[in-house]
């Protein structure tokens, strides 16, 4: 019999395909409010924005900066770099972008399939650094959200993964120990060190073949469907 219990599942690109999300509705929110007027192309726009989003959400992980901080500055570097400095514009990107995102049917192939395997044998629940207005939005949507038993977010306590502290707080949430559980996640340093960093067995979602890990995973696949093999 598989000794877990307990089943903490990452959301974005883990279940929820969120780089397509994104992308479509930054595509529609570029063209919406004429990007095209201060770059040459929408990927130029993305060659600025996304490594320094990248760098913004380390810090932001780090409790440097404030969600808010973020965001402004996330939403503002691009046009600064072609010298537009609008923070207005910035903002009407950021909100028109972000309410988009969740209205957008995406899940990475097989999420469903295995979500009807697992939730008749185990309690999941979702533990994501997301932020709490879109997370729940992006499920429902998707329809996934009815096989979780708790929606847990970095969002409730300030915290992020892969910190030690919001693994504490979701096995305290499901009343569960770190020898009976497990997390799946697509994200190395977040899901995979941040889970074995307290004891969690940990599934890795290598989709994009990673290699020179840090050290071996509990479990890695490739597909999401290659998890109905472990548990």
């Amino acid at each position: 019999m598989c000794k877990y219990r307990n089943i903490f599942i990452d959301l974005d690109d883990t279940l929820y395909d969120f780089s397509a999300a994104s992308r479509e509705a930054f595509v529609e929110t570029y063209n919406l409010l004429n990007y095209n007027s201060y770059f040459s192309s929408f990927e130029q726009f993305m060659s600025l924005y996304e490594p320094r989003n990248r760098e913004l959400w380390e810090i932001y992980g780090r409790g440097e900066i404030s969600k808010e901080e973020l965001n402004r500055i996330r939403y503002s570097y691009p046009l600064e770099c072609v010298g537009v400095y609008d923070a207005e514009l910035a903002a009407r990107f950021c909100c028109e972008a972000l309410g988009r995102i969740p209205t957008k049917k995406k899940l990475i192939p097989g999420a469903v399939e295995l979500l009807e395997y697992l939730y008749p044998k185990y309690p999941l629940y979702i533990l994501s650094n997301g932020f709490k207005e879109l997370q729940s939005h992006k499920m429902r949507t998707a329809g996934i959200d009815g096989y979780f038993k708790q929606l847990i977010l970095s969002d409730d306590i300030g915290i992020n993964k892969p910190r030690p502290e919001l693994f504490r707080y979701a096995l305290e949430c499901a009343g569960a120990l770190p020898e009976d559980s497990i997390m799946i996640g697509d994200m190395f340093e977040t899901d995979i060190a941040g889970a074995a960093g307290v004891g969690i067995d940990q599934i890795f979602l290598n989709c994009k073949g990673t290699r020179d890990l840090l050290f071996k995973p509990t479990y890695e696949v490739n597909e999401l469907l290659d998890i109905k093999n472990i548990l």
